[in-house]
């Protein structure tokens, strides 16, 4: 079977985003974060609505090999993934390049919007692009070894 599979990936190995679940130990403070996270979330995606020009859906939340996800959908195409644990992992997925454009240079303008402004930052947002299935996308098995070698 033929597919076309057109995609932008986002590894947060600084710790940027303000979205991703922490380990909380007690259950109060652990709530209190959840409550924060989604917060952030949702300003997130607001900010890709507006700057992608196209409304996205709530799909639902997984938590797969103790990873936690959240899924959207977007009107025109494709779908969102994002891994909150950390290091967060933005993916979006795509069948058509000019809506894989369309989304990367939202999510430029998102971060710009959303992170603080510093080198770092306009180091991170500049490195992302569009990619296709020729190229490696980022699985879980290559997010599971940047995290060993980051908690080293």
């Amino acid at each position: 079977m033929k597919t076309k599979h057109i995609f932008v990936a986002t590894l947060d190995i600084n710790e940027l985003f303000p979205f991703s679940v922490s380990d909380k130990k007690e259950i109060e403070e652990g709530l209190k974060d959840q409550q924060r996270v989604r917060q952030e979330l949702e300003k997130f995606i607001g900010l890709l609505e507006k700057h992608g020009n196209q409304k996205i859906f709530y799909m639902g939340s997984d938590i797969i090999e103790s990873k936690y996800y959240e899924r959207f959908l977007f009107e025109k195409n494709g779908f969102l993934e994002v891994m909150m644990d950390k290091p967060v992992a933005v993916n979006a997925h795509f069948t058509e390049k000019k809506h894989a454009e369309s989304f990367c240079k939202a999510i430029k303008k998102a971060l710009l919007n959303l992170l603080s402004d510093t080198p770092v930052s306009k180091m991170f947002i500049d490195a992302i692009e569009v990619q296709t299935e020729a190229e490696q996308s980022l699985t879980y098995q290559t997010w599971e070894q940047i995290k060993d070698i980051r908690n080293k």
